[in-house]
């Protein structure tokens, strides 16, 4: 059965390079191909791939915060970064999230080595062969039709959205290491009142503002585990918050009850339901408090990867707001 492996195209060069493994591992190696990293985040949601190979310059997000998202979503997933400022920090930060592979460079030779070792399989002995055959033609010959062996056709499917062409846009400062992961509450427990100072409520509506600038959601809630509306801010009022806020915790909760039966914490994971016309994501803050983001695809889709780096940044300043 073929390995499968994820493309992520992003700026020209070493994107190019990147898609002449697609042709060397031929059908060895069955590949998806997205054109953003945010179509990519979305693939590996739905469903995991063996590896992710993609360019450290990504239009929405460095290498390293796209590899934090990707190993957040499918841990088994092995995530080779190519084009890579390697230093000992950056090393250091890659293994802390546990990134398979860093590049300098995308010398086809090196990636397919490291492509090799992430999946366990040798390199095509046809790809290397093709090299000698030229090496070994006669100088003086005359140009001849010299067969080669054949390649297969590579296996590779576009999703439906990644077709748009790419266009640089300036990368956000890298995530730190070793954060703690994003994740529901734990809704099984006892409800308990949530009080906040006149101190801590400004700070946490000021951090929920800022979260709502960065990423430009419709409306932003924070909601306790009964599934009560604690703060809301956003460009509208939600008539329906309170009902939206009850069947999200809800369904955190399931999800966690779920977890809990069958041993496997990484179904825990945040909730991303989207839609014809809105998208919704929620995310654990505390034990007792959820963050709810609610975007209107007609006006600014959430992205996967932003959304997922700039909320986790607001969860922890959150929590560092909230505790004892």
């Amino acid at each position: 059965m073929a390995r499968r492996a994820l493309l992520v195209a992003g700026r020209e060069g070493t994107a190019s390079a990147l898609h002449t493994q697609v042709e060397l591992w031929g059908n060895v190696v069955d590949w998806t191909v997205a054109t953003s990293a945010n179509e990519a985040l979305w693939e590996v949601r739905g469903s995991p791939y063996d590896l992710v190979l993609a360019p450290w310059q990504l239009p929405e997000m460095t290498g390293i915060e796209f590899a934090e998202v990707v190993l957040a979503l499918s841990p088994a997933t092995k995530v080779v970064l190519v084009g890579v400022p390697v230093t000992p920090a950056l090393h250091n930060q890659a293994q802390a999230l546990g990134v398979f592979g860093l590049l300098s460079d995308a010398d086809p030779e090196r990636v397919a080595a490291l492509i090799s070792r992430a999946l366990e399989i040798p390199i095509p002995e046809t790809a290397l062969a093709a090299p000698q055959a030229e090496e070994k033609r006669p100088a003086a010959a005359p140009p001849k039709a010299m067969p080669k062996p054949p390649l297969s056709s590579p296996q590779v499917s576009v999703p439906p959205r990644a077709r748009e062409a790419l266009r640089p846009i300036p990368s956000r400062p890298a995530a730190q290491a070793g954060a703690e992961p994003l994740r529901p509450p734990t809704l099984g427990m006892e409800p308990r009142a949530v009080s906040w100072t006149p101190e801590q409520q400004e700070r946490v509506r000021s951090a929920l503002q800022a979260l709502l600038t960065s990423v430009g959601p419709l409306l932003g809630l924070l909601v306790d585990a009964q599934g009560q509306v604690l703060l809301q801010e956003g460009s509208v009022r939600f008539p329906k918050a309170t009902e939206l806020a009850a069947h999200a915790v809800r369904i955190l909760g399931v999800r966690e009850e779920a977890a809990r039966l069958l041993g496997d914490e990484h179904l825990l994971g945040v909730l991303f339901l989207t839609g014809a016309r809105y998208d919704l994501y929620a995310f654990g803050v505390t034990e007792t408090i959820v963050l709810l983001l609610v975007f209107d695809r007609a006006v600014a889709e959430g992205k996967l990867g932003p959304v997922w780096i700039y909320a986790r940044r607001a969860v922890e300043e959150l929590r560092s707001i909230l505790s004892p």
